[in-house]
């Protein structure tokens, strides 16, 4: 998970012609969250993150906004995120551990991490 962070950090660091910071767009199925919770707690400190979210076409405008959902099996998450701005001053680790345990974010040498994805997980926003 620190290689997909690292390569993240790095596509995202802007240039100077670009006249707006790049979107990553991420697809997540939940496979082992235990697992990946470290990639999204650390993500979340270097990425502004919200869901897609989608309304049927049914042309009714009282239908409700909701989480977009592939209709597979399994939990499928669409996000769009873009880079804090305050983290192009932040010196990133070079170890991989370091990274998923918050080291250099916030411009601080302690381990920190993000609850944007668990409370994401929590709100069930389409319910």
């Amino acid at each position: 998970m620190g290689p997909l962070l690292r390569t993240l950090l790095h596509l995202t660091v802007p240039v100077p012609i670009q006249t707006s910071l790049p979107q990553v767009i991420l697809s997540y199925k939940i496979r082992s969250l235990s697992k990946e919770a470290p990639f999204w707690s650390a993500f979340g400190l270097w990425f502004a993150f919200t869901p897609v979210l989608v309304r049927a076409r049914s042309g009714d405008s009282s239908s409700r906004w909701e989480r977009f959902d592939s209709g597979g099996d399994g939990e499928v998450f669409l996000f769009v995120a873009r880079r804090r701005s305050e983290s192009f001053f932040w010196i990133v680790p070079e170890d991989d551990v370091a990274l998923l345990e918050g080291v250099g974010a916030r411009g601080t040498e302690e381990r920190k991490g993000d609850d944007g994805f668990e409370m994401l997980l929590l709100m069930r926003v389409d319910e």
